[in-house]
Order: C-alpha cells, then sequence, then structure tokens
C-alpha cells in the first residue's frame, strides 16, 4: 500500500487514526484504531443511504420517513401529547412540533386543547391518517426486511446488542459536560 502521509482511503472517504501520527493515544491500538475509525465511517455511510431509501418509499405520501414514523405511532397510539409523542419517538419536543405541523397541513393529523389542561394540545390522527398509516408501516416492514436480507438472525441479534450499546454511548457522548475549569481574564504577565 502506498505512503499516503497517515492517512487510508476507504469508499472515497479519507480517514486519519485517531491521534497524532506515532502517538498512541487511543485505547484503540495499531489495527483496532483503523477498524474503529472505519466501523464509524460505515456507520454513518449506511445510515445516509438507509435514510434514503425510506425517504424515498415514503415520497409518494409525500411525507418524510420521520414523519411516517410519526403518524404510524400515532395512529396506533390513539391520542397522545407532543411531550410523549417527543419521549416515544426519542427526539426532542420542537423537532416532533414540526413534523406534527406538517402532518396537520397535510390532512394527516389533527391537534386539540386537552379539556383537563388547556395548556397541552391533543394529537390524533384524522381519518386520513389512519387509512393511510398502515401502508406507510407497511413499507417500513418492507425496507427493515430488505435491509436485513441474507444476513442470519444470529448476526442480526449480535447487531442489535452492538448497536444498543453503540446508541448508549452515543448518548453520554452528547450530554452536556459541566466546564472543569472556571475562565478568568488573563493576567497581565500571561497576555506577553
Amino acid at each position: 500500500m502506498p505512503d499516503t502521509g497517515g492517512t487510508r482511503k476507504s469508499g472515497g472517504v479519507h480517514l486519519r487514526p485517531f491521534g497524532n501520527a506515532g502517538e498512541n493515544t487511543s485505547k484503540y491500538a495499531g489495527v483496532r484504531e483503523w477498524q474503529a475509525e472505519l466501523s464509524i465511517s460505515q456507520l454513518f455511510r449506511t445510515s445516509i443511504r438507509l435514510q434514503k431509501a425510506f425517504d424515498r418509499c415514503f415520497s409518494r405520501f409525500r411525507v418524510t420517513a420521520q414523519e411516517a414514523a410519526v403518524l404510524v405511532h400515532c395512529a396506533e397510539e390513539g391520542e397522545t401529547s407532543a411531550g410523549r409523542l417527543a419521549k416515544a419517538m426519542g427526539r426532542d419536543k420542537g423537532k416532533i412540533t414540526r413534523f406534527v405541523d406538517r402532518l396537520e397541513a397535510s390532512g394527516f393529523l389533527s391537534r386539540r386543547s386537552d379539556p383537563d389542561d388547556h395548556r397541552l394540545l391533543i394529537i390524533k390522527a384524522t381519518g386520513r391518517g389512519r387509512r393511510v398509516a398502515p401502508q406507510l408501516k407497511a413499507r417500513f416492514e418492507e425496507i427493515r426486511s430488505q435491509f436485513f436480507q441474507g444476513i442470519p438472525s444470529g448476526d442480526i441479534n449480535q447487531f442489535e446488542a452492538v448497536l444498543s450499546q453503540l446508541h448508549e454511548n452515543a448518548g453520554r457522548l452528547a450530554e452536556p459536560k459541566p466546564a472543569n475549569t472556571v475562565l478568568r481574564p488573563a493576567t497581565r504577565s500571561e497576555r506577553h
């Protein structure tokens, strides 16, 4: 393999090892370091391809994959709130509200005030939404089936376990961390 100055090319993406060249700062030493980098890159690329497949599949309904998932959930739940929907879908309330806005404008969902608490809105699928939801769910199942085609069920189970752990790890990475140091103005000697 030709020397590429510490980078490796994989699927059109230039990858660099973790840390500085010649420095072993990662717990993934040597080959494991490259495997981790390749795995993360492959995970991103696979996620993008899968998202495109879902969006192409749902385009005839004029909804995105995320909107389709919200609609299916609402049709199956009956009535829900934005907060419960956000928790169930693993999204923030602002994003869910935007999905609901679009689905309501398309006539798939409706909202009304909660009679017990007028600050809350009740979200539910309309008749049109309930009629379309089973078709959307069937499309999700088709893509899921095609996505795992040719992979033994034992491998799928192992993949799901690993993916679940990766999801948990990513969640911890995404949490805001408290600052370890308090910033103060630089002293005169530190500025020079």
